[in-house]
């Protein structure tokens, strides 16, 4: 009760917290559209070509790919939440069936210590009855003696004789019937004995899978709690992603368009891509051992393709669209250099430097798998490639 509380209140947090970032989202872009003029909002510093300002007036929207792969990691809080529950539940079956061994012990004690009892009474009569054999077989002595030194007397003789002989037959069966009793006592009391220690045996076998669901627990919290962590990190990231890209859309509106020199950097971003790819497999491929030994191979090799997947999509998609853009920019250049030859000079050294969207494209590994924060980062700069309205430095 007091997990699942605190999940409520996690959650609640996190819809309190999603819910305030997009009214502070809101309120950022009303104030930053009502409070500065087009005059206030122009750089009087860096000049801007005339023929290129239709061009940079547009502006992206977010990705609904940044939404799904929210989703997705939601959906597996979701389902790790479900894991620590069903865990929860089996702990508690387990402290039920302890108890119930417990209970059992009780009664297979209380039972022995009745029959212990009880063979303690049944040894008392024993030696009770073994005085009294002992006092018929001295009266059967003292009687021959009677009857030697009383043969004259044969009648009297032969019935004292014949009465003790049926006397010491009803002793003999009763001690028959004693020693039987005895024997079965004797079998109960190991059979009870059996089952003491298997009880005991149960108990001990018990004790270490209990131990190894409490110890599964605590790591199922403590991964919850990581996911947690990640999961506030990556909106962190976010924030700060969409605080990047307005300072990169206010960067990209006071640039000069020079297509060689971008056209350059997009073949070296491309390599760049391609090594940090080809070098991200090397890692994956040097750690896969270590990650198979630790965890669930098929899991682990199901996880990796997925990722492996998901960057060759990615680069697909980049490729495809930076193929589009070279098309973009070279017909954008022949018209800009036949319609306004007039007004492109020379690069002057009062504008900004070309701005490189993989200088946040870093892949590190936690595990042998990409951690949150990088794949946050590099699909950032994978699902916002620029179009062919904005520079790709």
């Amino acid at each position: 009760k007091r997990d699942s509380s605190t999940r409520d209140d996690g959650h609640s947090k996190h819809h309190h917290h999603k819910s305030h970032k997009k009214k502070r989202r809101r309120s950022r872009s009303r104030s930053f559209s009502t409070s500065l003029s087009p005059i206030a909002r122009r750089n009087p510093v860096v000049y801007m070509n005339p023929a290129f300002q239709s061009a940079y007036g547009n502006s992206r929207g977010p990705s609904h790919s940044d939404f799904e792969l929210r989703a997705t990691l939601i959906s597996q809080l979701s389902a790790s939440e479900q894991r620590i529950s069903s865990l929860e539940s089996e702990l508690r079956a387990a402290q039920l069936a302890r108890g119930r061994a417990e209970q059992t012990v009780f009664d297979v004690n209380a039972e022995k210590l009745r029959l212990e009892a009880q063979n303690s009474e049944i040894l008392q009569v024993m030696k009770t009855l073994e005085r009294a054999v002992e006092n018929l077989q001295k009266t059967c002595s003292s009687l021959k003696m009677e009857s030697d030194r009383r043969r004259k007397d044969a009648d009297n003789a032969e019935k004292t004789i014949l009465s003790c002989k049926e006397q010491n037959k009803f002793l003999n069966d009763r001690n028959m019937k004693l020693v039987k009793k005895c024997e079965e006592l004797c079998g109960e009391n190991k059979a009870i004995l059996n089952r003491r220690d298997e009880s005991s045996k149960e108990i001990a076998e018990m004790r270490p899978r209990f131990e190894k669901l409490q110890i599964e627990l605590r790591q199922r919290i403590e991964d919850g709690r990581k996911m947690m962590a990640q999961l506030r990190s990556y909106e962190e990231k976010e924030r700060i992603w969409r605080k990047e890209k307005a300072d990169l859309e206010k960067r990209i509106e006071i640039k000069d368009a020079m297509a060689a020199a971008e056209r350059k950097n997009n073949d070296e971003w491309k390599k760049r891509h391609l090594n940090e790819k080809a070098d991200l497999e090397r890692k994956i491929k040097l750690v896969e051992p270590e990650i198979r030994r630790l965890l669930d191979a098929e899991t682990i090799k199901n996880a990796v393709e997925e990722i492996r997947a998901f960057y060759d999509q990615k680069l697909e998609l980049t490729l495809n669209e930076l193929n589009t853009l070279k098309m973009k920019l070279a017909k954008k250049a022949e018209e800009s250099s036949s319609s306004s030859s007039l007004y492109i000079g020379k690069h002057r050294s009062m504008s900004a430097p070309p701005y490189c969207y993989m200088s946040s494209f870093k892949v590190s590994l936690s595990n042998g798998v990409p951690s949150l924060s990088s794949t946050l980062t590099t699909y950032s700069s994978l699902s916002s490639p620029p179009d062919g309205n904005e520079n790709i430095t």
